[in-house]
């Protein structure tokens, strides 16, 4: 299946110059064209729309030998200009001569290398954007219509398409398509003798596709928690089991252990070794650039190097860590093909203007054995269900987050009861030697898993994570 094409050369005509230029060997150049759609509502009304947001820009990059090293040099621009290719060169050469990164040598890829055909954008949303964000929102507002007291407060939907183009002096020439939808919701319910404040759900969501199918039976979903929230109390305080379900793993894990389990991390000596025990033996991960509409799915990386199914994890203890061109030279080791220019922890609009570097595509946790939530509630069998955090604050370096409870349930002799509210959970992803942490903690695992932003992952339940609630002094 041909990828369609918003008709970009930025990136082959910058090339071209290059080659006319007689630019020394290796440089790539990463070029992007893409169109934002968005569509801003207060209530069930259309408060803003504008179609399209259009950005086109490349990005280009020189690896230089110095002192035994190599000179990395990037430059990045939207003004493809003969003056200002000009200014990209000189800017990516002068970086070049005053950097040391501590690798021999990266040869980039040549155009040798093959791709797998992958699904990395929504056909449908793609020759139809505005339709299909009418549409879209349409079918949300039909999910609320008949509610009483309860409702959208505000949000947006936005659809980004784009394509991407990478050419470099090995002969490279490859183009990817993509989209990427993402939309913020606020739900609240209000009224009722109880006289209690308003509650409010928020629901925020990237995916690659569009797909409003299931829209109707959300809403529901969504108007339910907004009431919960009303009538929500703090959690008790204290160390005790949590239940972590898929989206709010997806604040977590990614940015961590893609941080952790990385070839930056094994630059600074903190990534563990081979065979090191990082969580419980329930527990196997793996990267998969290859996963169907995912939103790091691609055919190659942002280097140019081959999409795979990486193993980090098995059953507990370190397997591999995440590599790009550079990094992998520096450890002595091939590129694991996560040579990308998206960010897990700073999700940006554009990718052209930020140099490639190790970074994890979908990070896939491997299912148990358990089914429902009353089988997961049980496992835990006192603690909370967390439903929702208000920011985990992931922090990669030191491997810990910790959020607010934006809503949670009490469980209680394995039965998941009242709503909580307000209260903090914490900890440590990764931790060392006989360090207790969310990854060698781990009681239970779902077998149902759930596709969210960088992460496809069950349902987790988690032993002895910190509480903060109505009992903290």
């Amino acid at each position: 299946m041909t990828a369609p094409s918003l008709g970009s050369e930025a990136a082959t005509r910058v090339a071209d110059q290059l080659l006319r230029r007689q630019v020394p060997a290796p440089w790539d150049v990463y070029g992007e064209l893409l169109e934002r759609y968005e569509i801003h509502f207060n209530g069930t009304t259309r408060e803003m729309v504008r179609t399209p947001v259009r950005l086109e820009g490349v990005g280009m990059r020189v690896l230089r030998p110095v002192e035994g090293k190599t000179g990395i040099g990037f430059a990045a621009t939207s003004d493809l200009s003969e003056t200002s290719i000009d200014a990209l060169v000189a800017d990516a050469e002068a970086t070049a001569r005053f950097s040391r990164f501590p690798a021999a040598r990266a040869e980039l890829p040549s155009r040798g290398g093959s791709s797998s055909e992958v699904a990395s954008y929504d056909p449908g949303a793609w020759e139809r954007p505005e339709e299909s964000l009418e549409a879209y929102l349409s079918v949300l507002f039909d999910a609320f219509d008949g509610r009483v007291g309860v409702g959208p407060s505000f949000g947006s939907v936005h659809l980004i398409r784009s394509e991407a183009t990478l050419v470099n002096s090995s002969g490279l020439h490859h183009r990817e398509s993509r989209t990427e939808f993402d939309r913020e919701v606020a739900v609240k319910a209000e009224g009722g003798p109880e006289g209690r404040p308003p509650g409010e759900y928020w629901v925020t969501d990237r995916s690659v596709r569009l797909d409003p199918s299931h829209l109707r039976q959300e809403a529901a979903e969504w108007c339910q928690k907004a009431q919960d929230v009303r009538r929500a109390t703090a959690p008790s305080a204290g160390p005790q089991a949590v239940v972590l379900p898929p989206r709010v793993l997806s604040d977590i894990l990614p940015a961590i252990l893609g941080f952790r389990l990385s070839g930056v991390a094994d630059l600074r000596g903190i990534a563990p070794k081979p065979g090191d025990e990082l969580a419980s033996p329930t527990v196997s991960l793996w990267d998969d650039g290859l996963y169907p509409f995912a939103l790091g799915t691609s055919g190659l990386d942002d280097e140019g190097s081959p999409q795979v199914k990486r193993e980090l994890i098995s059953h507990g203890r370190s397997a591999a860590n995440l590599y790009d061109l550079l990094h992998a030279s520096a450890a002595g080791r091939a590129s694991t093909g996560s040579g990308l220019r998206h960010s897990i922890v700073f999700p940006r609009f554009s990718r052209f203007d930020s140099a490639p570097g190790p970074e994890p595509t979908t990070l896939v946790v491997g299912t148990g054995d358990l089914g429902t939530d009353a089988e997961l509630a049980e496992v835990a069998q006192e603690g909370i269900w967390v439903d929702q955090l208000g920011y985990a604050f992931p922090d990669p370096l030191s491997a810990a987050f910790g959020g607010e409870v934006r809503l949670g349930y009490r469980i209680r002799g394995g039965k998941i009861g009242e709503p909580v509210r307000g209260g903090t959970v914490g900890g440590v992803v990764v931790g060392g030697v006989g360090e207790s942490s969310l990854m060698n903690t781990v009681i239970g695992v779902g077998r149902h898993p759930v596709l969210a932003p960088h992460l496809s992952a069950p349902t987790m339940v988690v032993n002895g994570l910190g509480v903060g609630g109505a009992e903290s002094p």
